[in-house]
């Protein structure tokens, strides 16, 4: 609006140097019309704009260029109708040149307009910007809730208690490389949630070593190697995943799938192309109980949190689906494949 005002007092300026004075009131009039039009037509390239908002720079002006023009083209042959039939109602005579005064029209406004569009750009970016600025935060948040859910369910007193006494165990059996082992898988699950706690994504080897590290600490609180096999292709470990994203499920699967049954189910975790992005799966061989597509009972509460950080980081780009199959309970992520080094991280303050 700003915009066209400043173009009707141009305008306005124009016909009082050509008077020598004031304008003639068919001038004034035509110039208080003028905007109307234009005003119009650039809530269209705006709306253009937004519509194009999600694709690239070059390819959305690729596509604005063709309306740009458009735009331009009617709002000069407005802008010159409008100044013949001002002419006329005043009794003035028509000006015969219309071609003419129209190419004129076509060179002024195909800079008012790109001006314009460029103003809309820019709105459109600091709209975007304040928007990712926004999910970084729920990002946040959402990592830290899992941090959070993860270290309430998992290192608990009676787990610790547990663990230590699987330590002890060793130690006193004279099994101290065992133990030294687990000690240290167990510092490094109590790492991997407390510290680095500024990153949202971590190179998808890393979040195996996280998995390898909680099962561990599981073989001792049960006194058996739960039966998980993870399937991660050399090519997909620097794959960027959002932390602590696969625990949770593997938690959920030996709890109601591996555990109930005493070892006889198994866990699988892996990790594929699908498309151009990441396909990360969870699936255990559990029988459990209910029908083909139902969640376990006690699992919602974990997919929940993993549906809402997934959307949190990556919006519509990621999905996740789970239910039950003839082999089991079945967790499938699909999330963009991006290298973990790759762009500007998203760091937690």
């Amino acid at each position: 609006m700003g915009l066209w005002l400043g173009t009707m007092a141009a305008f306005a300026s124009i016909g009082a140097a050509s008077a020598s004075g004031l304008p003639h009131l068919w001038y004034l009039c035509y110039v208080a019309g003028v905007p109307v039009s234009g005003v119009l037509l650039s809530l269209v390239l705006q709306a253009g704009i937004r519509r194009l908002e999600t694709r690239s720079l070059t390819g959305r002006w690729i596509r604005l260029v063709p309306l740009l023009l458009v735009i331009v083209v009617i709002q000069a042959a407005i802008d010159q109708w409008f100044y013949e039939l001002m002419r006329e109602v005043f009794g003035r005579k028509p000006t015969g040149e219309f071609l003419r005064a129209l190419a004129l029209n076509v060179a002024v406004y195909v800079w008012i307009f790109i001006i314009q569009a460029l103003i809309f750009e820019l709105i459109t970016a600091m709209n975007r910007a304040a928007r990712n600025a926004r999910n970084a935060e729920e990002a946040r948040e959402a990592a830290r809730a899992a941090q959070i859910e993860a270290l309430r369910n998992e290192l608990n007193p009676h787990m610790l208690f547990n663990t230590f006494n699987g330590l002890s165990s060793l130690v006193l059996s004279g099994r101290n490389a065992e133990a030294e082992m687990l000690l240290e898988r167990l510092s490094a699950y109590m790492r991997a949630c407390l510290d680095g706690a500024d990153v949202a994504l971590v190179p998808l080897a890393e979040e195996i070593e996280l998995v390898e590290a909680y099962l561990a600490i599981e073989s001792v609180r049960f006194a058996s190697t739960p039966d998980v096999r993870i399937d991660c292709p050399d090519d997909l470990a620097e794959a960027a995943v959002p932390r602590l994203i696969l625990q949770p499920l593997v938690e959920n699967a030996l709890k109601y799938a591996v555990h109930p049954s005493r070892g006889a189910a198994s866990v699988t975790v892996r990790a594929a192309r699908d498309s151009g992005r990441l396909l990360l799966t969870v699936a255990d061989t559990g029988t459990g109980s209910g029908a083909a597509g139902a969640v376990p009972p006690g699992t919602g509460r974990g997919l929940s949190i993993v549906s809402r950080r997934l959307e949190t980081l990556f919006g519509a780009d990621a999905s996740v689906k789970a239910g039950r199959d003839e082999g089991g309970f079945r967790v499938e992520m699909l999330l963009p494949l991006s290298g973990a080094a790759l762009g500007p991280a998203i760091r937690l303050r």
